[in-house]
């Protein structure tokens, strides 16, 4: 019996924006978030943070990109929480991206790779973020797993903290930057992928300046994740600065400005619809 590849994270992104939103909404439940919606700083309050945001967003959302270390930081019974949100999620129809920016080498990137992609195991996530500091090459197995089983290795390309640019900006011996080196990297992972598949996928923040649109421009056809909408400092308004012609590719992403709304489910849902709109507004180019 032939086995048919199953449909890639980034058509069924497409399909979700057009009929949802391309809207992402990180789930942070830090320290501070858990006390302003007063819930204790414990696996209880951790379960009860994800269940309130689940019960908001029902079948609204595109994508959902749990922060893995606010889950890991409350131990073994932390990640259970994150496995049985990430199942609710899911079963809504959303797709389940988790945050964990992993990057190593050789057997040790496998065993990363094989915990979050694929039925059975432990996460069995859409996608995932990724490091590539120990070489884009060290990623390439992870980006083909991720191919095999329909999902999307997101990799950091620019971020949007202060601290990232002397790095990500540092010009090789090429006359390319690192961020540039990477996106050009990327694009060839994509390209071997086959046409229309793009299991790389690009983190590129929200409030990058507009020179950086260059690296944009030899990211191809990759789908950008966006982080930095809201309390970071960017606005829906700023993303045409950076993505316009590119509207379809972006997954526009906020976490704080939309978690402040809590904890009521009813503001919650204010919250998201108010990130929503002027998500599917710049998707439509309006």
């Amino acid at each position: 019996m032939t086995t048919f590849p199953p449909p890639s994270f980034a058509q069924r992104f497409q399909k979700l924006a057009d009929e949802r939103s391309p809207f992402c909404l990180g789930l942070d439940p830090s320290r501070d978030v858990l006390a302003r919606w007063n819930l204790p700083d414990t696996v209880q309050g951790l379960s009860d943070f994800c269940d309130r945001l689940a019960d908001a967003a029902g079948e609204s959302l595109a994508v959902v990109k749990p922060q893995s270390a606010f889950f890991e930081r409350h131990g073994p019974e932390g990640l259970v929480v994150l496995q049985r949100v990430l199942k609710r999620f899911r079963a809504a129809g959303t797709l389940a991206l988790l945050d964990v920016k992993r990057g190593d080498i050789g057997s040790t990137m496998d065993a990363y790779a094989e915990s979050l992609f694929g039925k059975g195991s432990a996460y069995d996530v859409d996608a995932a973020t990724f490091t590539a500091y120990l070489g884009l090459g060290a990623l390439a197995k992870t980006v083909e797993l991720a191919r095999y089983h329909g999902a999307c290795a997101f990799i950091v390309v620019r971020s949007s903290n202060p601290e990232g640019a002397p790095l990500q900006n540092a010009v090789g011996g090429d006359g390319l930057t690192v961020a540039q080196a990477v996106a050009d990297g990327l694009r060839k992972l994509n390209d071997k992928a086959g046409r229309g598949v793009f299991p790389a996928g690009a983190v590129m923040g929200a409030t990058l300046p507009p020179v950086d649109r260059d690296v944009v421009e030899r990211l191809g056809g990759a789908l950008m994740l966006t982080p930095g909408i809201g309390s970071q400092g960017a606005g829906f308004s700023d993303l045409p600065k950076l993505f316009a012609g590119r509207e379809r590719q972006v997954i526009p992403t906020a976490a704080r400005s939309v978690l402040e709304a809590g904890p009521e489910v009813a503001a919650l849902k204010k919250a998201l619809e108010a990130h929503q709109a002027p998500s599917r507004a710049f998707r439509e180019g309006a």
